[in-house]
């Protein structure tokens, strides 16, 4: 059985007091994060001893989406972990996150640290992570980000998860087979997607839900005008603290 806990389903700008992007995927063997916000660590902390966590699964370099890896990583440099921590994602990843430590006065060095942490670029083909199997697929943001959305084998479910998108065909495959679909749903109206290109709005995946050959969709990410209109939606969505299994 798969456990996932969605640790923050909020947008860039918290609205709504939602934490940043983190979803805690968990199984027999298996301890992964799709991605960490900048507001992450302390929603880590109520659920479980981040020493737990292996892996991270990051989908693109927006700070709501990675930017709670250096307090996660510092963190436990000062609690004494030992074990190792594999990190995935974008091929900037590592510069990234080393940059952002150094901003914040971090010092990310196996060194300093005390443990090891290793980088890897994902991609198109399956590859064994932190005890799943992920991949990274094409999906439609701000290019500069480097964005992907995830697909993960965990224990015999397959779970994927958009990051941040504006709508095309890529999240129809994307989705295609999985058991879970994690979908970002920033605005709520169609209209919106004009003037905030670079997300989906709930109205395009609800007519579009059909085309998703997926046992369950989840939205996420949830903006101002999402989170305006909850009652309106008829389509599942996730909250800061919701556990569901796969």
């Amino acid at each position: 059985m798969t456990t996932v806990r969605f640790l923050g389903s909020g947008n860039a700008f918290a609205d709504g007091g939602r934490s940043h992007a983190c979803i805690h995927v968990s199984a027999p063997g298996v301890s992964l994060l799709l991605d960490c916000g900048g507001s992450s660590l302390p929603m880590i902390k109520r659920y479980m001893d981040p020493a737990q966590i292996t892996a991270i699964a990051v989908t693109h370099l927006h700070g709501d989406h990675f930017g709670g890896i250096p307090f996660l990583l510092d963190e436990q440099k000062w609690t004494g972990r030992k074990a190792p921590l594999l990190i995935g994602g974008p091929p900037s990843l590592e510069a990234r996150v080393r940059l952002v430590a150094e901003g914040f006065g971090m010092d990310t060095s196996r060194a300093s640290l005390g443990y090891d942490v290793t980088y890897v670029a994902l991609g198109p083909g399956e590859r064994a992570f932190g005890g799943a199997r992920v991949a990274a697929v094409p999906v439609r943001h701000s290019p500069a980000a480097e964005p992907h959305g995830l697909r993960a084998r965990v224990d015999g479910a397959l779970i994927a998860y958009s990051g941040d998108a504006s709508w095309s065909d890529d999240l129809v495959a994307l989705a295609k087979g999985a058991d879970l679909f994690i979908c970002e749903a920033t605005l709520f109206a169609a209209a919106e997607e004009k003037d905030n290109p670079v997300h989906v709005s709930y109205e395009t995946l609800r007519r579009n839900r059909a085309r998703f050959d997926c046992r369950r969709i989840v939205l996420t990410h949830l903006g101002a005008t999402s989170l305006a209109h909850l009652r309106e939606m008829d389509m599942e969505y996730a909250t800061d603290e919701m556990e569901l299994t796969v």
